[in-house]
């Protein structure tokens, strides 16, 4: 293809993508204040995660070498990271359904890829009260370490390729999870626990896990790559021992091949796709 064509084809994606997300959103807004309730309780129910970690620092004054105000800043770029993702990825959470209902046909005739229909079907509005939740914790635990030192314009690019990389990750295992569900029709629970379980082992320092949970996130599954070393540089703690300081800024790259190998994950898993013909 050539460099124009392929270039009016992005934008054609691009378009299209937002228009299905403005749709998406449109509809969800118009019961508001459902909506809005979604958003309040989740807020509530995932704030008792943190009330968790707070009520542990009352008792103890740091965890592996970490103040609460360094743990929140930590789980806050997580959380900031996994609830974008997991509002995007609400299509690739209905694959079973669509594949037992045979409507995933639907979008294979369309002159769309299928991961971005998947992707556009619905944006989650209800997971912003994760994302509000992560903002609030972020921006307290800014405040506390000195905004001037942790949101440096340095600090403030690495964050933010950090949380772009760990929403990318995020995004790949709701895709390798939904590429699964070409041979076992119904959602394999067990990558749960990657995907929300991921989100919960990000939130804590890794260098508290043993060494075979160290290698998984940061090797296999980079979300530690991703999000972890970054902050660690950011809060000038050390990350894990024997890796040098460009691995740190470097880590956010790593989100770049675990999303080629998702993609190619549901290439493969598309092609035992049989459709059923309606």
């Amino acid at each position: 293809m050539k460099e124009p064509e392929a270039r009016n084809q992005l934008s054609h994606y691009i378009f299209m993508y937002r228009r299905m997300a403005a749709l998406s959103i449109r509809s969800q807004w118009r019961y508001r204040k459902s909506l809005l309730l979604s958003i309040a309780a989740q807020f509530l129910i995932i704030g008792v995660e943190f009330l968790g970690l707070f009520l542990l620092f009352q008792r103890f004054n740091n965890f592996q070498g970490w103040t609460l105000p360094q743990m929140a800043f930590l789980y806050g770029t997580v959380n900031i990271a996994f609830a974008i993702a997991d509002a995007l990825a609400y299509g690739f959470d209905q694959m079973g359904p669509l594949l037992k209902t045979g409507n995933f046909d639907r979008l294979l005739v369309r002159p769309l890829p299928a991961v971005l229909q998947l992707l556009g079907m619905e944006i989650t509005i209800r997971r912003s009260g994760r994302i509000f939740l992560g903002l609030a914790t972020f921006s307290w635990a800014a405040w506390r370490l000195g905004a001037a030192t942790v949101l440096a314009p340095a600090s403030l690019l690495l964050l933010a390729l950090a949380m772009l990389a760990g929403v990318l990750v995020f995004l790949s295992l709701f895709l390798v999870q939904a590429a699964f569900t070409f041979v076992t029709i119904e959602g394999l629970e067990f990558m749960n626990a990657f995907t929300y379980g991921g989100q919960q082992t990000a939130s804590y320092p890794l260098s508290a896990y043993r060494k075979f949970m160290q290698v998984l996130f940061v090797a296999f599954i980079p979300i530690g790559s991703c999000i972890y070393l970054p902050v660690c540089l950011v809060l000038q703690k050390s990350g894990l021992p024997g890796l040098p300081d460009w691995a740190h800024v470097a880590g956010p790259l790593a989100a770049l091949p675990f999303m080629a190998a998702a993609l190619l994950a549901w290439r493969s898993g598309q092609r035992w796709y049989s459709s059923s013909g309606g």
